[in-house]
């Protein structure tokens, strides 16, 4: 299947940087400050999920009144800024396997649910921006993630059909968005492990990009 495909989508956090254990940390620390918990089940609500879903359970959980923009943005500074004097790691065999796309002359491009400015950010620190040809973030679709708008923005942009696209993804939500756009997801779980159903909207679950790129080889290594 993957002989046709044109172009490869990442998501970014939890992907293609350990982000998440900053993020739950960051959402726990602003939460706490306010007079509220967050458990580390309810957390995973969060994962792949865009600002618009993050609001909606929140407020379901702790009511309408919920100060969302203010906890939103002291999330952001203190995460940001414990990212800023940590750094943000990224994940085993990113770095191979876009280098081993780019070789292969695979369009490169990213959706995520995180803000445009956050995102360019994040790869500019880790020197990988310039192989992605172009960013969608849900700023940019009507719905995020799991509405397939994000990937379908993507490949209308990039002029790729979705069933040329491989899209890579940690989340549950990811994946149901990249099935329902047409593409061939592949997931390399992070905090959030597939479920049967997951399992079968999947093209092949991995256990790290690693991986990903001997499939790749296997794959696409002898075309042309």
């Amino acid at each position: 299947m993957l002989k046709n495909i044109r172009a490869a989508i990442f998501d970014m956090d939890g992907l293609l940087f350990d982000t998440e254990s900053i993020a739950r940390w960051a959402w726990q620390q602003a939460l706490t400050s306010h007079g509220y918990i967050m458990s580390g089940d309810f957390y995973n609500e969060f994962v792949g999920r865009d600002l618009t879903w993050r609001e909606k359970i929140l407020k379901q959980r702790y009511g309408n009144d919920f100060p969302f923009d203010a906890v939103k943005s002291q999330r952001i500074e203190i995460g940001d800024r414990r990212e800023l004097q940590e750094g943000l790691p990224m994940k085993a065999g990113a770095l191979n396997l876009l280098c081993q796309l780019h070789s292969l002359e695979i369009v490169i491009a990213l959706a995520t649910g995180t803000s445009r400015s956050r995102t360019i950010r994040r790869l500019s620190n880790a020197g990988i921006l310039h192989y992605f040809t172009t960013i969608v973030t849900s700023e940019d679709v009507p719905e995020g993630k799991p509405a397939p708008d994000i990937y379908l923005e993507v490949s209308r942009r990039i002029h790729v059909t979705p069933v040329q696209c491989v899209v890579f993804e940690d989340s549950c939500v990811g994946i149901e968005a990249a099935f329902s756009a047409g593409m061939y997801p592949i997931m390399i779980p992070d905090i959030e492990h597939p479920s049967p159903e997951i399992r079968c909207l999947t093209y092949k679950v991995l256990d790290s990009l690693e991986q990903a790129s001997q499939l790749l080889e296997e794959r696409l290594g002898t075309r042309g």
